[in-house]
């Protein structure tokens, strides 16, 4: 890894507001890799995630060249579990070694990844520090419900889907920040400060 660049991950759960913090720090000036979309162009420019895909979980999907026909993706990996967890094992390695470039190639100080599967990435590894933004669940579930209208249940089940991530980072004590994003603490002072230190 580029031991000049610090690469500092951005977590939390669904409605904690990753992106509100993301926004802030790209209007800062900073460089912010966004796992999800870097994701999606992947799956479609990725040789090796199509390959992959075609040999691991079936040629029905992409014959290794053409692009992936996502229905069918879906339809599969929403039905057997075993398929999902082999997806994401293929797309996360391919994202993280996208990551590990983009650090090498930077001539930023500070990288910073956002990602909403942190730990179970493998992400949480290759960072020198991680920043997770929090928020009263509350609140969480009223900014999910109002941006994406759905009923409290659907945001009460993703929440609940994500307690798995939560407990594995919880893990990488010493590299945890936490920022409060529950309207009482400043998020401009919180950054201000964290970047101080980071």
């Amino acid at each position: 890894m580029n031991h000049n660049c610090r690469l500092i991950g951005l977590a939390g759960g669904i409605g904690s507001g990753k992106s509100v913090i993301s926004r802030i720090l790209r209007q800062k000036g900073y460089q912010v890799y966004d796992c999800d979309t870097r994701a999606r162009y992947l799956m479609e420019n990725s040789q090796i995630i199509k390959s992959r895909i075609r040999d691991e979980i079936s040629a029905d999907v992409t014959d290794g060249s053409l692009p992936i026909d996502r229905r069918c993706l879906a339809e599969i990996v929403f039905h057997d579990k075993k398929m999902l967890k082999c997806l994401n094992a293929i797309v996360h390695g391919v994202v993280r070694d996208d990551v590990r470039r983009t650090v090498e190639s930077t001539l930023e100080k500070i990288l910073f990844v956002e990602a909403a599967v942190m730990a179970q990435s493998g992400l949480a590894d290759i960072c020198d520090e991680i920043w997770i933004v929090e928020a009263p669940v509350q609140q969480r579930i009223e900014r999910v419900m109002a941006r994406d209208a759905i009923n409290r249940d659907a945001v009460d089940a993703r929440i609940k889907s994500q307690e798995e991530e939560a407990e594995l980072l919880s893990s990488y004590g010493a590299k945890l920040k936490v920022v409060r994003n529950d309207s009482i603490h400043s998020l401009l002072l919180q950054l201000d400060e964290l970047l101080k230190r980071a």
